[in-house]
């Protein structure tokens, strides 16, 4: 009787130590039943492409236990893998996830970058701090960690902006609901001023979306804008933890437009030497139309593959067409036709644009078809084109 006793007892004993292993850790999450507190991180941008809009995370901290101590990121993924990280992205999959990091281990990573940070500590209501703490966490564990990451509707500043709002009674939502200035083009072309070549993208790849308005709230995604609505609506100032020691970098999308004219002159110069020249050969043909193909091919490959309005609706998928290939092949007299309905079409979309049907500033990307198709809708200067 004693022996069994004793295995029993030693049997109970193994079972708390399991489950004490695999029930949630919610002591570590609030130990001693201490009230959190809830600091919201915000990064400015860095040197890196992704890293151009900012970057934001919650963090709980517990004042008498400062190891238990818990930064959550909603912006974690496999950069090094970028081919994988695009077509996920076309697709609407790609995959992001929570991961969780010490305050100091967090800090020490964006000062490594000189990127600059802020911090603002949230004085709540300490229901609505267990509140968020509990959601934080629950959002951390393996099976709630992963989601389909969206540059406007769903990324790590979404994600902190709709925890706070939800656990703080819509102390966010409550009178931001109306549209304000800047576009969702504008903030793309913003964050990617210091980078032309992707800020000029954003005009043939986001499509008439991106000219709709956002919401005070929607336009939350942006983490300098979410900081901003934070100190107005919880009294949460910002502090500055670490300031950049390299150069600011430049948010003003400048003159890139005129540089795509200039690019589109450039590239349709052979066509208009040799329609003054009265000569049109191939090779003139060879510069301007794989440029048309390529960008009708990449436009039209988004629109077919991509689930996302941002790619699907695309209202530049009336001024580059794949079919302009054939104008290298088709007899002169056809090449003359079809180019004279592609510029019409392209005027047509023009004139949409000006009147407010259209949304997008086609007038910006119209200038590369216009330039290379005119030169062949216009009358052969004589029968020598081939």
């Amino acid at each position: 009787m004693p022996f069994l006793f004793v295995r029993q007892v030693t049997s109970a004993l193994v079972l708390c130590i399991i489950c004490s292993f695999c029930l949630p850790n919610t002591a570590a999450a609030q130990p001693n039943g201490e009230a959190p507190m809830i600091d919201l991180y915000t990064m400015g941008i860095g040197d890196h492409f992704t890293e151009k809009f900012g970057h934001a995370a919650l963090c709980v901290r517990y004042p008498n236990h400062p190891n238990s101590d818990n930064c959550y990121n909603y912006g974690t993924t496999n950069f090094q893998d970028p081919v994988g990280m695009g077509w996920g992205f076309v697709r609407g999959r790609s995959k992001f996830w929570v991961s969780t990091q010490a305050p100091p281990t967090m800090l020490g990573l964006y000062v490594h970058r000189d990127r600059d940070v802020w911090v603002q500590e949230l004085q709540l209501p300490e229901e609505q701090a267990r509140a968020i703490a509990a959601q934080l966490e629950f959002d951390s564990l393996e099976e709630n960690r992963y989601y389909h990451y969206h540059h406007f509707n769903n990324n790590c500043a979404t994600r902190l902006r709709d925890i706070l709002d939800e656990n703080t009674g819509g102390a966010l939502k409550r009178g931001a609901e109306s549209e304000i200035a800047p576009s969702f083009r504008d903030f793309g072309r913003e964050g990617f001023a210091s980078m032309p070549i992707l800020g000029l993208a954003t005009d043939y790849v986001l499509g008439r979306i991106g000219d709709n308005h956002p919401t005070e709230y929607n336009a939350m995604f942006l983490p300098r804008i979410l900081r901003a609505a934070v100190q107005e609506r919880y009294g949460a100032v910002p502090i500055v933890v670490y300031q950049r020691k390299g150069p600011d970098f430049n948010t003003e999308p400048g003159n890139g437009r005129f540089y795509i004219f200039l690019l589109s002159l450039l590239l349709a110069c052979p066509l208009l030497w040799a329609w003054f020249k009265r000569k049109i050969r191939f090779y003139h043909l060879i510069p301007g139309v794989l440029v048309l193909f390529v960008l009708a091919l990449l436009l039209w490959a988004l629109a077919i593959l991509s689930p996302l309005p941002m790619a699907r609706y695309n209202e530049n998928l009336l001024l580059f067409f794949p079919m302009d290939l054939a104008l290298l092949w088709v007899r002169p007299r056809w090449r003359q036709r079809y180019a004279q309905i592609r510029v019409s079409i392209v005027l047509l979309a023009s004139v949409l644009a000006v009147v407010g049907l259209f949304q997008q500033p086609l007038w910006a990307v119209s200038a590369l078809p216009v330039l290379i198709l005119l030169p062949l809708a216009l009358p052969r200067p004589d029968n020598s084109q081939g």
